[in-house]
């Protein structure tokens, strides 16, 4: 399976201004004319998402926005690790600055329809919270308003709604519904009775949004009656309590956004009617998926056409600690995206940043892995021409005769054409490149943030700003050169004869990424999966560090993906009661029952 500085902002409520490191004003600000229209002009248009939540369960503070943007606050970068305590006093640094997730294609008349996440201002972005009418493809104001919301959960909450469960169970007695903790009762699962006790609106009807287990396999949520919330990954899905019980993680985090509530005042492309509904999970561990967190995102295509030559991408900004003296590479094999530090100190001058705080001389690491990407149609050919494929088990390949782990030729389907497709295969990391801060080391103006639709969806396909192709070699921007390739700086920092950013000595920079899959055929209703996982290591050994420390870490998340992300508990503790006796006492250890794992 294959995972601003220097600007001005316009306040909503107040005139001032404030200055930021590290963003282009012409693309947060954005007040060049749209080139879009509504499609129904009798619904009022979405205003941008507020509501901001930390994930917090382990070593790692991490931002969530319900407006398709993660792990920034609209001033800072607030992906914390590691975590000081609230009030400790203790500097916050942040490894990441912001995140957020790219799509990109084309429909049947050729158009092109993109959303995309970077950063938003006061005039919004290209992406709404809440879902969309399944039937229509829209939403309106309200509906945003009602799901600009998170919906959180821990394990303790779901261990308690379980015991108590097992309990009614044992006994033969209904579960006391109002026992049962307030995140797993009102969880907006499918047509929850309960959800609007808490809530003042309604569930979309029929709809399938926060996932859970379907204790009594009726189709509906109802935690009175058994169904609890899990994480929700294709191939994981759980044929028993137990199993179901092992995909709770210890904090989830669900919410809900869409790109067709309004103007796509971020790239001022076509709306492409996709609804994104996204698990923020984590777990608290003795190792180092401590310091580790998840991201599934599940993709729904609203529209009633094609859309063809798509790509899914996951965008970020990735400051460690200082925004301008990081390097940026990646691990092909692995779809895994890093970002090191070009030298021994965390700073432009000393440990110094203009402000933001920095790791100093205690520099880590951090990667992006691309788990899962989107589902893409292949037909099966003979290997003269085609390309070897061992099947995957997320790969759709019901009616095909095949198994998972058979041996296969594979080409991509002309995605212009109506040739029908033999299977789909999981697309892994088909593209990975980099752009620069414009106002940061001088770089090549075509290799900058892009400011139009267009534009975007080059770097979708791995393509520089104008559209020349990623080539070998320096930066990776030369025109003219024939040695094209779809990943920039594959090689380790510390291989000295290899292609990375050590040896091409680039120097100060502020750099963003993408790691993006495709192109696939997409079509209307159907569902698609991004599973991205964040990997921190700290404390490398500085300039162009050995990464084999990054690489085991993220070997054991990609392990944890690969086995449905079920963490193995130790044993229960048992129950212990004291007996008072003359001059002693006698301390008798038992084990619950119903609820003890020992």
């Amino acid at each position: 399976m294959k995972s601003i500085k220097n600007i001005l902002v316009a306040l909503i409520c107040t005139s001032a201004s404030i200055s930021f490191a590290h963003i282009n004003p012409d693309i947060i600000n954005n007040t060049k004319p749209s080139v879009q229209t509504d499609e129904v002009t009798y619904r009022e248009d979405c205003q941008p998402a507020t509501s901001q939540i930390d994930m917090d369960i382990n070593n790692v503070r991490a931002r969530l926005l319900t407006g398709g943007d993660v792990w920034w606050d609209f001033m800072n970068g607030r992906y914390v690790v590691p975590k000081p305590p609230i009030g400790s006093g203790i500097p916050e640094v942040s490894s990441l600055f912001a995140g957020g997730v790219w799509i990109g294609g084309e429909d049947p008349a050729g158009n092109l329809k993109i959303a995309a996440s970077t950063y938003r201002g006061a005039n919004g972005g290209d992406y709404f919270a809440g879902p969309l009418d399944p039937e229509t493809g829209l939403t309106d104001l309200p509906i945003c308003n009602d799901w600009d919301r998170f919906f959180v959960i821990n394990s303790n909450e779901l261990n308690k709604a379980i015991q108590l469960f097992d309990e009614a169970e044992q006994l033969g007695i209904p579960v006391e519904c109002d026992s049962i903790p307030d995140n797993v009762r009102f969880w907006p699962g499918k047509d929850n009775p309960y959800f609007e006790e808490k809530y003042p609106f309604a569930l979309p009807q029929g709809q399938n949004l926060g996932s859970y287990w379907d204790e009594d396999l009726s189709g509906d949520y109802d935690p009175c009656k058994g169904d609890f919330p899990i994480i929700d990954i294709r191939g994981c899905e759980p044929g028993t309590r137990k199993e179901a019980a092992e995909l709770i993680p210890d904090q989830m985090i669900f919410w809900i956004y869409n790109d067709a509530g309004g103007e796509h005042r971020l790239t001022r492309g076509e709306k492409i009617q996709m609804e994104v509904q996204v698990q923020a999970f984590a777990y608290a561990t003795n190792d180092e998926v401590n310091d580790m967190t998840f991201q599934r995102y599940k993709l729904l295509n609203r529209a009633e056409q094609d859309i063809r030559n798509c790509y899914f991408a996951m965008w970020v900004d990735p400051d460690l600690g200082c925004h301008e003296d990081d390097f940026v590479g990646c691990d092909v094999d692995r779809s895994l995206a890093y970002t090191y530090n070009e030298d021994i100190l965390d700073g432009t001058t000393g440990c110094n940043c203009g402000g933001t705080n920095t790791y100093c001389d205690r520099v880590p690491i951090i990667g992006t892995d691309y788990f899962r990407g989107p589902i893409g149609p292949y037909r099966i050919v003979d290997c003269s021409i085609g390309e070897e494929h061992v099947v995957a088990p997320a790969d759709d390949i019901e009616g095909t005769g095949l198994s998972v782990g058979d041996t296969i030729c594979v080409l991509p389907i002309d995605l212009g054409s109506s040739e029908e497709a033999d299977l789909g295969i999981e697309l892994g990391m088909s593209s990975f490149i980099y752009y620069n801060n414009a106002s940061v080391g001088g770089p090549d103006p075509n290799t900058v943030d892009p400011e139009i639709d267009f534009q975007y969806y080059n770097y979708l396909q791995g393509l520089w700003l104008d559209g020349t192709p990623l080539t070998i070699g320096g930066t990776g921007f030369n025109p003219g050169s024939v040695d094209i390739t779809r990943y920039v700086f594959p090689d380790d920092p510390n291989d000295s004869e290899g292609w990375n950013m050590c040896n091409v000595d680039l120097g100060f920079g502020d750099r963003r990424t993408l790691q993006a899959s495709g192109p696939l055929l997409l079509k209307p209703s159907v569902e698609n999966e991004l599973i991205i996982g964040a990997v921190w290591v700290p404390d490398l050994t500085y300039p162009c560090p050995d990464i084999s420390r990054l690489k085991r870490a993220d070997d054991l998340a990609q392990a944890l993906f690969d086995n449905c992300f079920d963490i193995i508990d130790g044993p229960t503790a048992p129950d212990v009661c004291p007996i008072a006796l003359d001059r002693e006492i006698i301390l008798v250890l038992s084990n619950d029952t119903i609820a003890s794992n020992n």
